[in-house]
């Protein structure tokens, strides 16, 4: 299975800071150093183990905590975005949990508990999962929550890893983490119940100018459809998409939704599928997967959407793309 990897141009600046030579290292893994211009590699799993292993190994263990937090990324992230749009806290970690296990080799084990709720981090085929990992998936899921939540004093009731936490680390989490054969980070769910705050979520500033410029109108736009619309764009990265979550969300019933759409001339099958269409051609102009964009828009799998996308533009995925990259 071939996985993606992403790297900001923070991230490179961090090596460039650090004298790393992070050329060396990707020519190293035989991934080509020209990949850095669009800040994505897409690697095998034994490729995805050794680039975490190599910059473990290049990296000091006190600068892991800036390559880390969400402050740091300039670019869109597409794991930050899957947490940033969930509605709570402990849907993000869902969320996360969910869109990780299609693009790296890790297996995330979300443990639910009446009190607690625990993510423990594994790699694929019983392999050691690499230090820097552990530390970067952990201090990841704390950042993203903080941002999303705006409460910067949220933290962990226990952290394991399998090695001695660097100081700066420990202190971001706000305890000392155990050293333990278990990576494994735990939240308190009274904090995990705590609400994101849409305007939180940064990552849609990097979308496409073109997608921005759309959600723009739909805000100038005062129909009842709009509405629909505007609620639509930021449920479905969430994993929302039923005519139910809708109407909460406007504080009136599902018939009511209907009707008014009908007023307007449409349905809500009809809207859904304007925002859809929305997403995924904005989506396909930033070199994700098309198992990534699937997760985006709430399809099942790379395939339905295909069939979708042939349904909403005569054209296929790759013909769409080639036929912008014309433009």
């Amino acid at each position: 299975m071939i996985y993606s990897f992403y790297m900001s141009e923070n991230d490179i600046n961090v090596f460039k800071e650090l004298n790393i030579n992070l050329e060396a290292i990707l020519r190293e893994l035989k991934i080509p150093f020209r990949s850095l211009q669009s800040g994505k590699f897409t690697l095998t799993k034994e490729q995805y183990i050794a680039a975490y292993e190599s910059i473990g190994k290049n990296i000091p263990r006190d600068s892991i905590l800036r390559l880390s937090l969400i402050e740091s990324k300039n670019s869109f992230a597409p794991a930050i975005f899957a947490g940033l749009c969930a509605d709570n806290a402990l849907n993000c970690i869902r969320r996360i949990v969910k869109y990780k296990k299609i693009v790296a080799p890790y297996i995330l084990r979300l443990e639910e508990g009446e009190r607690s709720t625990s993510i423990t981090f594994e790699m694929e085929g019983n392999i050691d999962i690499p230090f820097f990992a552990v530390l970067y998936e952990q201090v990841n899921i704390l950042s993203i929550i903080r941002k999303g939540t705006g409460k910067e004093a949220i933290k962990p009731i226990s952290v394991e890893m399998n090695d001695v936490c660097p100081d700066n680390i420990a202190e971001y989490f706000g305890l000392e983490p155990k050293v333990s054969p278990i990576n494994r980070i735990t939240f308190d769910n009274e904090d995990l119940k705590k609400v994101f705050i849409t305007e939180n979520n940064n990552m849609w500033d990097y979308l496409e100018e073109e997608l921005n410029k759309r959600l723009k109108e739909v805000e100038n736009d005062k129909s009842f459809s709009a509405l629909v619309r505007k609620i639509l764009f930021e449920l479905i990265p969430s994993g929302v998409s039923d005519i139910g979550r809708i109407a909460s969300e406007l504080g009136i019933s599902k018939r009511t939704v209907q009707r008014k759409l009908k007023d307007d001339g449409t349905t809500f099958n009809e809207q859904l599928i304007q925002a859809r269409e929305l997403l995924v051609r904005n989506y396909l102009t930033m070199d994700m997967t098309l198992d990534e964009i699937a997760f985006f828009v709430n399809y099942a799998d790379a395939k339905s959407l295909s069939r979708a996308f042939k349904t909403w533009t005569g054209m296929s995925v790759s013909e769409y793309r080639n036929m912008e990259s014309l433009h």
